[in-house]
This record gives structure tokens, sequence and C-alpha cells, in this order.
């Protein structure tokens, strides 16, 4: 292998697996022809501070991981998308299927997001194909691509799903990335990242904000990404302060941001926005379009005390007719949280704000802001625990754990991440004290849970920091070329 450029840890995997002899059969010279191959790699993502906000508008903060996902493809001879998925760092079995391309189309015509939805989840043991298959389809819809022909396309997956580190949207910022390579269009970071997006929304179903798929996109190493989400906007780079870093612990609890509790969340915050557009019109006031463009003392004199605290379906379709969110659906039958998901937007937009100045305070050598930051992350995760009701007690057991050994010792913050309900607890502090006593939490947390929990650190480039591969194969083997990002 001949390269000229950094090589993460899936990317070496991949040129290991690619240069196996045909006699090996772990290898992919089963799967990939001689040609050419188009490969790019995206990062984890570590939500540090904004989560669930991001769908009202707030800003977050977000770090990359030095683990990710890489997607590959090679054009194939047919109009069938061949995709294999492999787990990076064990011996595990590789999972596979094929979707033909006529079943993104209607007539000559890109098919509906719901038709295309409906055959990803036709088979439960190939749902999981709807983050490359579905990003396929909205790049297809979007872009208005045409392919006359498929791909045989390789997943290679080096972090977990449903853990809470953005694991799907580097899949899916991966294949769109992949084939914008391939063909050359030229798509910026935002785009790609809100085309992931839609895929996630309209195909696999999960109602997520533009956040992680942001945050994977257009994340530079060694930095925490500030990002604006309405609807989606890098505002800068903040500094990690010298000789501090951010580490994840899995809980172990499976997360996912299409589940019931994070969807539940995102329509009472909706149906408070709602609810507060109805009190602004009475008065005269324009309407708001996210709930964070209220500031925390409006919210505490005008609107906190006129809200619900929970409010059925029903009650509220009687009232308002619709809550106003593209992305998920009221059911008439179900009982909503309205003030808590509703109070959870505007503090947490204020929280990251705060935790920003902390940080780049902290940076300049004052050591108050250093536990000020680890302040915002305690308080993010007591709201989405008590105003969300998105945490569960093994990750408030693992926040507590970092609480109980303090900010004395050099640990200074912790919450939980993304769309709650499990998955990994963000840790901040100093880099001696995170490779001390983390792993002493892990072991203590691995004796309640009956395994040693997945621990994520590090730090590597963005899927447009760190750009497209192309490997070419001659006589003697593979070899590889970065492209223009």
């Amino acid at each position: 292998m001949s390269a000229a450029f950094a090589t993460p840890p899936e990317l070496a995997e991949f040129e290991r697996l690619l240069s196996l002899p045909n006699s090996n059969p772990t290898g992919l010279a089963g799967f990939f022809n001689p040609g050419q191959i188009w490969a790019t790699r995206v990062p984890a993502r570590l939500d540090v501070m904004g989560g669930i906000a991001d769908y009202s508008g707030s800003n977050v903060c977000e770090a990359v991981l030095g683990s990710g996902n890489l997607v590959a493809l090679q054009p194939r001879n047919d109009r069938t998308l061949r995709i294999r998925t492999v787990q990076f760092g064990e011996t595990n079995l590789p999972v596979e299927t094929r979707i033909p391309l006529d079943y993104f189309s209607t007539d000559g015509q890109p098919a509906e997001y719901g038709d295309v939805r409906r055959v990803c989840r036709s088979n439960p043991l190939a749902s999981w194909a709807a983050y490359v298959g579905g990003s396929i389809f909205t790049m297809l819809r979007e872009e208005k691509v045409e392919l006359p022909y498929g791909f045989s396309m390789l997943l290679l997956t080096g972090v977990p799903m449903n853990v809470g580190i953005g694991s799907s949207a580097a899949t899916e910022v991966g294949t769109i990335c992949c084939l914008n390579a391939y063909l050359g269009l030229g798509l910026s970071a935002e785009r790609i990242a809100r085309l992931a997006q839609i895929a996630e929304n309209h195909v696999v179903g999960a109602p997520c904000g533009s956040m992680d798929q942001i945050a994977v996109a257009s994340g530079k190493k060694g930095c925490l990404t500030h990002i604006l989400c309405r609807p989606g906007s890098v505002e800068g780079a903040v500094e990690i302060p010298p000789g501090t870093g951010f580490v994840g612990i899995n809980s172990m609890v499976r997360h996912s941001v299409g589940g019931n509790e994070y969807g539940g969340v995102r329509v009472g915050a909706f149906m408070g926005r709602r609810m507060i557009n109805a009190m602004r019109e009475t008065s005269g006031q324009p309407p708001i379009e996210h709930l964070t463009e209220i500031t925390p003392d409006e919210w505490n004199r005008l609107y906190r005390d006129a809200l619900p605290e929970t409010l059925t379906g029903a009650e509220f379709l009687e009232r308002h007719d619709s809550h106003d969110d593209p992305v998920t659906t009221i059911n008439s039958g179900a009982t909503y949280l309205i003030q808590g998901p509703t109070e959870h937007a505007v503090l947490e937009n204020d929280r990251v704000l705060r935790f920003m100045d902390a940080l780049r305070r902290a940076s300049k050598g004052d050591d108050q802001g250093l536990i000020d930051a680890g302040e915002r992350m305690y308080e993010a995760h007591a709201s989405y625990r008590d105003n969300c009701q998105l945490s569960v007690p093994k990750v408030d057991a693992l926040v507590e754990a970092v609480r109980a050994i303090g900010t004395e010792n050099g640990l200074y913050g912790a919450k939980i991440t993304g769309g709650g309900a499990g998955g990994t607890v963000a840790v901040f502090g100093r880099l001696d004290a995170l490779d001390q006593y983390i792993p002493q939490i892990a072991e203590a947390y691995s004796k309640r849970i009956g395994g040693m929990p997945d621990l994520f650190s590090g730090t590597s480039e963005g899927a447009v920091e760190f750009g497209a591969r192309r490997y070419s194969f001659d006589a003697s083997g593979w070899h590889a070329s970065p492209l223009e990002s």
C-alpha cells in the first residue's frame, strides 16, 4: 500500500482486508473486483453539549472521536446495490443484503420516501441497510442523480450502533461522501449533512435534528465544533483547554433516536412552541420559528407557568390542529410532556453558550472556567433526567460516579448524550485524571452490568477534512491516492 496521508484505524483495516489473497475468505477479494474503489472515512461524534435541543434551533457543541466508520464503493455492471457490513476490531460474521435500484423508482420517476422506507423495513434482518441505501436514494431524489448501474458497497464499522455517538450519521455521511467523490458532484459539507439528515428522517424514520450529520461532516481534529441548528450552520471551532479532554463511557443501555421516548419529547417540544405562538399571536407578537429564540428570562416570566406539564394528543389537536413538525406525528391517545421538553430547549441553548464561554476562559488560564464548564454539563444531564425523562438509572450512576471523584481530582463534568434513554455518557476532565479515573469507573460499573463498557476517546478528522481515497489495482496490488474533498 502507498499513501501520503495519515491512516485512521478503520482505513488501515480496510487496506489490510483489501490486500489479503484470494485464498483468504476473510478478505475482500470475493467482494471487490480488480479495478477502482472509492472510500471515505467518517468519525463518530461525542455530544458534549446541546443534544436534543438541536431540533429546537439550539447552539450545540460537538467533538469528533478517534474511531468511526468507513464506506467504500465500486461500480457494478448491473442495477443492484450489494451492501456488506463488517464490524472492525473483533472476529465476527459479515452481514450482507442486496437492493435492486428499481425499488427506488416508480414509472421512471424517483419513488416516494415512504415507499423506500417500507422496503427497508420489510425484512427486520436487513433494516440496517436503510442507512446506506436510504442515503443513496436521497441523493437520487434530491440531487437528480441518475445511476444506470449499481454498486458493491462496504460498511466497515469501527463504532457500535445505538450507543449515542452518531454511528448512523457517520454511515449516512460516509455513503453520501463516497458517492459524491465517485460522481465528482462537489457537494458542500452543509449539503452533505442536509442530505444525510433527510435520509435519517424520511427513510430510516428517526426524527433527529441536524446536529450529528453536521458534526461528523464538518468536525475538525482536536476541536469542538460550534453549530447553530437553524437549520444548521458551523459557527466556528472551540479550543479544548490545554491539558483537558473528553471521553465517552458506553452505558451499555441501547439507545435509538427512533425510539418512543426521544420522539415523544420532540413532539412535546413542538407542541410547546405551538402553544407559545398562540399566546404571542394573542398579544400581537410575531411567531417564533425556534424555541431557542426565547431567552431564559422570557421563558420564566411569560411562558413557563402558562404551559401544562402534560397533555394528551387528542386534547392538543382539538385546540391547535397541528404541532407543525414535518417529521413526527401526534398520537391522539398518547400523553406528552409539554412544559419539561420546552424548558429543556430554552435553557439548554443558554447553557451551551455559557459552557463555551467557560472553555474560552479556561483556555486563557482561568481554572474556574473548567469547573464552570463542568457544572453546565451536570445541569444539562439533570434537565435530560427531570424535564425530559430521558435518562435511566444506570446512566445516572455513571454521572454520579464522575461527580463523586470531583473537580479537586480533575474530573469536571459529565452528562448523558444525544437522544438519551441510554447510550453514552460524556466526561470532561484533565487528561491525567481521565487516564487514571475513567478505567476505575468503568471497572466498577462492569460489576453492576456484568460486562466492561466501551470507552470512546481520541480525535480525528471530520469527513470533509479527511476527504476521499481512490484505490486502483495493478500487477503489484492495490494503491491508494487522495482525492479533492
